[in-house]
């Protein structure tokens, strides 16, 4: 069968099904081309049949040569797991060529992000405090941040208006570049919050964070909490910032099989590739993990 067919059905899928954004879909039919131009370069019929894993790992190796950058090359190529997955799951083929298929490591350094043990144990530092007001508000800021991706200035933004703890979502309504998006809030970032609330000091703003004198919480009094639950909670990893409470979200949901474009939507990006700048952080954390394999022994025998 042609891909040019399927892919225009895939498309459809994305919009109907799973309503993805207008630029997201632009970016997979982009993204598409880019690889009909690889087969036509190499002369291979744009057909079903005729893409296995040899062609795909000519097409890393392709992209790699025309100089893009790494987190491109990775959505070019998850752009194509995605569209696999769905021809697998429309039983229009049983093969993924795409699959396993690694890319080169990227340069540079990868952002501070907290293992899901890490983060854990950063939610119960913040619980366990002493006083009863910061264990309460410490633990649905952190909560939040973890269970949404929000950025800091999403977080000191939100307003009462903006939770809908009945429903389980929180409005961003301040987002980047001016764009707001609603959130799924999870049971137990529900729970934390509504904890809070009934400790909210009586305010005349509506922000739902405070300091105890009930005015609205600064990046300063939000940056001195997660240093307080840092120093608690024993992690002694270097460069954990705010923003990395951010990439351990999506690194997180990357690690549980949440697909690229449904994460570029809860993270409020306006390109994909953005948001395919965390595969590179999730691969390797998946090969220290790997790693630990008790068949993976050095030559003395030592584990």
């Amino acid at each position: 069968m042609r891909l040019d067919e399927l892919h225009n059905e895939f498309l459809s899928y994305l919009e109907v099904e799973r309503n993805c954004s207008p630029s997201t879909i632009a970016t997979y039919g982009y993204s598409f081309r880019n690889f009909l131009r690889f087969l036509s370069h190499h002369g291979l019929a744009p057909t079903l049949d005729n893409i296995d894993r040899s062609v795909a790992r000519r097409y890393v190796v392709w992209l790699h040569s025309r100089g893009l950058k790494p987190a491109t090359v990775a959505l070019r190529l998850n752009s194509l797991r995605s569209f696999w997955n769905y021809l697998r799951e429309s039983e229009y083929t049983q093969t993924d060529p795409f699959f396993r298929i690694f890319l080169r490591k990227r340069a540079g350094r990868t952002p501070s992000h907290l293992t899901l043990d890490e983060a854990e144990r950063l939610l119960a530092a913040a619980e366990q405090q002493e006083d009863l007001f910061n264990a309460f508000r410490d633990t649905a800021v952190l909560t939040v941040m973890l269970y949404t991706g929000v950025r800091r200035n999403e977080l000191l933004a939100l307003t009462l208006d903006d939770l809908d703890l009945a429903g389980g979502t929180v409005r961003i309504a301040s987002g980047k570049g001016g764009k707001s998006r609603v959130l799924p809030l999870l049971p137990p970032a529900c729970t934390a919050v509504a904890d809070w609330l009934e400790l909210r000091p009586a305010c005349e703003h509506e922000r739902v964070f405070t300091s105890k004198w009930g005015t609205p919480l600064s990046k300063n009094g939000l940056a001195s909490l997660l240093k307080r639950a840092l120093g608690a909670s024993g992690i002694t990893k270097s460069g954990v910032t705010l923003h990395s409470l951010r990439h351990t979200f999506a690194c997180l949901m990357l690690q549980s099989g949440c697909d690229l474009y449904s994460l570029q939507r809860m993270l409020g990006h306006s390109r994909l590739d953005t948001t395919a700048g965390y595969l590179h952080a999730t691969a390797e954390d998946l090969r220290a993990a790997a790693a630990k394999h008790p068949l993976n022994r050095d030559e003395s025998g030592a584990g």
